[in-house]
């Protein structure tokens, strides 16, 4: 199999699993959204300051869509194991030893940052999750001091002009479910050698400053609810946004940011609304999923305009057969996921993490046992179908995507208080959504 050459890196396992990989995203997410692929350089120094929702499902997006190889930096309590410390470093993972983990030895994180150092100086790009921790939360934690360290370290020992930090974002519809919709966007770049000067007057006030402009320039490209007490209303904001501007199924993966930065000036605008505003929008938005609650309806339901016509009808009726195909065949894998995921995951954050990955693994030893089972067998009607059923796996779910948002159109068209129920939505939308001004400011900017 021919690698691409943007792929190559000192990681032996980095390549291959970044190939693998995309079928394992096409398995996991409905929609993937990637803003500004090319924004890192591919002969430069670069830290990437990334946010990180997920354990794992970051550093893999990351690295996938990405052009340079890319070297994350992970926790090191995952590397107390010799054989996960050699799979971690053979996908260009490397530890940082945080006091909370139980390290205590300042001279480990010492290597950790002489190794980032030598890194950079090789012109590599180089992942550090910047807010300590992963979460949920749809908002930007402070961004913490390590990596303004490593980057003037790495500058006064090499004078790396185009030494420069780069914020990503990663953002997910929910982050713990399969099927999930993700926006990745890469940000503008800081470049080191502008805080300089300012640096050797002041050290601490430097690192104090760009960590506060990495902290906003993530902001701009991450969702950022200002108050933990305005999360259910930002929840309901941005369901209303997406069931009105529904996306179509294909390209799975899309290279735009425009429903990000949309959604986001949602957020925006929800972060400037006074008290009694917010009081306001949040009773009507209660009254209605409380009236959609009593209808038997949910605001997808209710939004839904697939056409229930001739050709619908006519590629449920053809798929029938590969639907159920794929779906008996994939559900021993799926069962296996998810179990592994329910067993183990105690935190939200590690739920998806661990359910790819149990079913990455899981699914080419299974796979790869079910065609060995058709090959056998001899025949080529049965090793053509050994050869299919990954794909017929991903059908079954796409397939009962399509029947679900039919059964909903159909109910939703049919309900005697759609008029009614429609009328109130529209009134709550025009309270919430304002024209885009600054999304399409801030898309400008970083297309530029």
């Amino acid at each position: 199999m021919k690698f691409s050459l943007r792929h190559q890196s000192t990681g032996k396992l980095y390549p291959y699993i970044a190939q693998l990989s995309y079928a394992m995203y096409y398995a996991m997410f409905r929609k993937i959204y990637i803003f500004n692929r090319l924004g890192v350089p591919t002969d430069q120094p670069v830290l990437l300051a990334a946010n990180h929702p997920t354990a794992f499902v970051d550093p893999c997006l990351l690295c996938s869509y990405l052009d340079p190889p890319i070297y994350n930096m992970t926790r090191g309590d995952v590397f107390r194991k010799p054989l996960f410390r050699k799979l971690m470093e053979s996908i260009n993972m490397f530890p940082v030893y945080r006091v909370r983990d139980g390290y205590g030895q300042r001279d480990r994180n010492d290597e950790v940052f002489e190794y980032c150092i030598g890194k950079l100086k090789e012109q590599r790009v180089v992942t550090i999750y910047v807010e300590g921790e992963h979460h949920l939360e749809k908002r930007v934690w402070p961004c913490q001091k390590g990596i303004a360290r490593i980057a003037f370290a790495a500058f006064e020992r090499h004078r790396l002009e185009n030494l420069q930090v780069i914020p990503a974002g990663c953002n997910y519809v929910a982050g713990d479910r399969p099927r999930d919709e993700v926006m990745i966007n890469i940000g503008l770049p800081i470049f080191v050698r502008d805080y300089w000067d300012f640096y050797q007057e002041n050290p601490t006030g430097a690192i104090q400053r760009l960590c506060a402009d990495i902290e906003q320039a993530l902001r701009s490209i991450c969702y950022h609810v200002q108050s933990e007490d305005d999360d259910l209303l930002a929840e309901h904001l941005l369901e209303l946004d997406r069931n009105t501007h529904s996306d179509a199924s294909f390209p799975v993966v899309r290279h735009d940011g425009v429903r990000f930065f949309r959604e986001k000036a949602l957020l925006d605008r929800l972060n400037l609304l006074s008290e009694y505003d917010k009081e306001h929008l949040e009773g009507q938005i209660s009254q209605y999923y409380q009236a959609l609650h009593e209808a038997g309806l949910n605001d997808d339901i209710l939004m839904s305009r697939r056409l229930v016509g001739p050709f619908r009808w006519l590629f449920l009726l053809a798929g029938l057969i590969p639907f159920l195909v794929g779906y008996i065949s994939s559900q021993p894998l799926a069962v296996f996921s998810r179990r592994i995921a329910d067993k183990k995951v105690k935190k939200r954050e590690f739920y998806t993490s661990v359910m790819m990955g149990a079913g990455f693994i899981a699914g080419i030893v299974y796979y790869l046992l079910l065609f060995l089972i058709m090959l056998l067998i001899g025949n080529p009607f049965w090793i053509a179908l050994g050869l299919l059923l990954p794909f017929l796996g991903w059908f079954s779910q796409f397939y009962r995507e399509k029947w679900e948002e039919v059964v909903h159109a159909i109910k939703a068209l049919r309900h005697p208080l759609r008029g009614d129920l429609l009328h109130v939505r529209a009134a709550i939308m025009e309270h919430a959504i304002i024209k885009n001004e600054p999304a399409a400011t801030e898309l400008a900017a970083i297309k530029k």
